[in-house]
């Protein structure tokens, strides 16, 4: 558990009442990027008080683009300071906590959680954003509320708990369409890029974001033959898409935007074996894709110029 993840389940912030407002954005021009350590307007609740939702009036949207802060996931305006940030009290119960927006403008969902991580969302309920927590630890969840459009907006938070359901996260074992492959042979086939599982809630311990199915979209059952060998994967999309693979030992490779706003992955040295394969979309909306799958050795040409745990 990091510095920052106990500082944070050690906060404790004072109950208040009804909430009306917004953190003051005028700390905002002297940052880049959303910092939890400002404050926001502080919020005591538990899992019992919050079995009941918990309304929270705003106005959503800031002047930083979150686009541009690097390590943070997201898009749309916010402020640098927290709206709010709530002291939540787990009493022992196991539940999952969900923050939530309504409003008539498009809003997105950002979320310093208890340990420290980053959660976004965007569109979960129409143009409304969600993020439902699971088995929420008690700590200290600082909440922006942000705009699509640089336009602020009146906005609802609301909180609400949820006896626990395991997130849905992407599943190997499901299987996609399969895929044959040897070295020096190419595959291209249609897809419909993305899916209903959000990488941004950060509930499924992979290092990627976006949107996947839960099923691979593809399950590639590689023959290197013998021979040193990359596999080349590559998507060309109408949106913004991205990749995730599930290697021969289980391992996760992640890519987005290797190629303007398309992935790419290269794996060297390529062991035999089954390679599940999602593409995905940054946001929430699937489209239509092209994925190019390729093996070649060592002075083959890449297109456009072992022991296995499955």
């Amino acid at each position: 558990m990091s510095i920052l993840s106990r500082f944070k389940q050690g906060i404790l912030i004072a109950a208040t009442g009804a909430v009306l407002g917004v953190a003051s954005a005028g700390s905002a021009s002297a940052q880049q990027c959303p910092d939890w350590q400002l404050n926001g307007i502080p919020i005591s609740t538990d899992a019992e008080t919050a079995w009941v939702p918990q309304q929270y009036t705003m106005f959503a949207g800031g002047g930083l683009d979150l686009s541009q802060c690097g390590e943070i996931p997201g898009h749309g305006y916010i402020t640098a300071a927290p709206n709010f940030s709530i002291s939540y009290d787990a009493r022992n119960m196991g539940r999952d906590l969900e923050f939530r927006v309504e409003s008539a403008c498009d809003t997105t969902l950002l979320i310093n959680d208890a340990t420290a991580q980053w959660s976004f969302n965007d569109d979960t309920n129409g143009l409304n954003p969600a993020i439902r927590l699971s088995q929420a630890q008690s700590g200290r969840y600082d909440v922006w509320v942000g705009t699509y459009s640089n336009t602020p907006c009146q906005a609802t938070l609301i909180t609400e708990t949820f006896e626990y359901q395991p997130p849905v996260c992407p599943d190997w074992s499901l299987g996609g369409a399969q895929l044959n492959m040897v070295t020096g042979q190419t595959e291209t086939r249609p897809v419909v890029a993305g899916g209903s599982v959000n990488m941004f809630d950060n509930q499924c311990g992979i290092q990627a974001h976006g949107y996947v199915a839960q099923a691979p979209d593809f399950s590639l059952y590689f023959d290197p033959q013998g021979q040193v060998s990359t596999l080349d994967i590559s998507v060309q999309g109408s949106c913004d898409t991205l990749l995730l693979v599930n290697d021969p030992n289980t391992n996760w490779v992640f890519n987005d935007d290797s190629n303007d706003l398309q992935p790419r992955i290269e794996i060297g040295d390529a062991v035999a074996g089954r390679y599940d394969i999602w593409v995905g979309t940054f946001g929430s909306a699937t489209c239509d894709a092209t994925i190019n799958v390729s093996a070649y050795a060592p002075g083959g040409m890449p297109p456009g110029g072992g022991n296995s745990g499955k």
